[in-house]
């Protein structure tokens, strides 16, 4: 297992994935997607379309009720409404990634071949976690998926270490490229991506009608290695 010690005297390790840590991997993973969603209801706000739609909504509330008082109490109600809609599409979200890779670890990332999942180990706890599989897009590159650090665990170099454990097996395992998404709402992540040596290769909208109207946007970032062809692949 890889090794590491932050500058914050909180010692840790980063290990190979048992099927011991399935529920606290999972745990960690939807208490760091919610952490999003305060963010995520801030940008919904500062988009032209919704701030628009605020605007005109008070506008006929005015006109219908000729009251101003009641027009912003019921503004405000339809602003609740909405971010209750906003929280079950976030929910969908976190549902949805529950019963794809995180269904069963194991098997997506242990027992299939140029995949691995790792988790970042403090005492007993599993206080990181980072996964990573060849890429639906090309055979060469890598694909870095559920970097996940603790809230509380956040900013002593968890995350570096995760990733450059995903670079080193990349290396080991002759993939030429890592790829990896992130949303737009992540700009810490966008960060640490940048300064690892990760460039911007390109934008897409999340397929969902809401998701395109508020123009929720994923960015796509490779970093580019220096290695032989795939080692993991079975010569003919």
């Amino acid at each position: 297992p890889f090794m590491a010690s932050s500058s914050s005297t909180v010692n840790y390790r980063i290990r190979v994935y048992q099927d011991s840590d399935y529920q606290s991997v999972r745990d960690l993973y939807v208490s760091g997607v919610r952490q999003h969603f305060s963010r995520v209801c801030c940008y919904v706000l500062k988009q032209p379309v919704i701030q628009a739609s605020v605007v005109v909504s008070l506008c006929l509330l005015l006109v219908l009720s000729r009251s101003l008082l009641l027009s912003l109490c019921m503004l405000a109600l339809l602003l609740v409404l909405g971010r209750l809609f906003l929280k079950s599409l976030w929910n969908l979200l976190i549902n949805q990634n529950l019963r794809s890779d995180l269904l069963d670890i194991g098997a997506s990332y242990s027992k299939q071949p140029g995949a691995r999942f790792w988790v970042a180990q403090w005492d007993d706890a599993v206080i990181g976690t980072v996964g990573a599989a060849p890429s639906d897009n090309s055979s060469t590159d890598l694909e870095l998926k559920r970097l996940n650090v603790h809230q509380e665990y956040r900013g002593r170099g968890i995350a570096k270490d995760l990733c450059h454990t995903v670079h080193e097996f990349a290396r080991l395992s002759g993939f030429t490229g890592i790829v990896l998404g992130t949303s737009v709402i992540q700009t810490e992540a966008q960060q640490l991506y940048r300064k690892l040596g990760y460039r911007l290769v390109g934008t897409t909208l999340v397929p969902h009608a809401f998701a395109k109207l508020i123009n929720y946007t994923i960015y796509k970032y490779r970093y580019q290695l220096t290695t032989s062809p795939l080692l993991w692949q079975t010569e003919e």
